[in-house]
């Protein structure tokens, strides 16, 4: 497995203490600390998604993420 790189241990950190959750929530949360772009956020989430780290539920409009792995 590979190791989470910063940007993604802190979106991992907002899914497990939020639960699942969409795109935008995760840039709500990540904007109170510092300005991210949205397209930032889901490029990372995509990638993270990619690597195993989350896991996306497409069932409905809105794509829902959960961390894939415990903290």
């Amino acid at each position: 497995m590979l190791k989470p790189t910063d940007a993604e241990l802190e979106i991992l950190q907002i899914l497990w203490d939020k639960g699942p959750t969409s795109v935008r929530e995760v840039n709500t949360t990540l904007n109170e600390s510092r300005p991210v772009g949205y397209t930032t956020t889901l490029k990372l989430m995509q990638i993270m998604t990619d690597k195993a780290l989350v896991h996306r539920d497409t069932s409905q409009r809105t794509h829902v993420y959960h961390a894939s792995i415990q903290r």
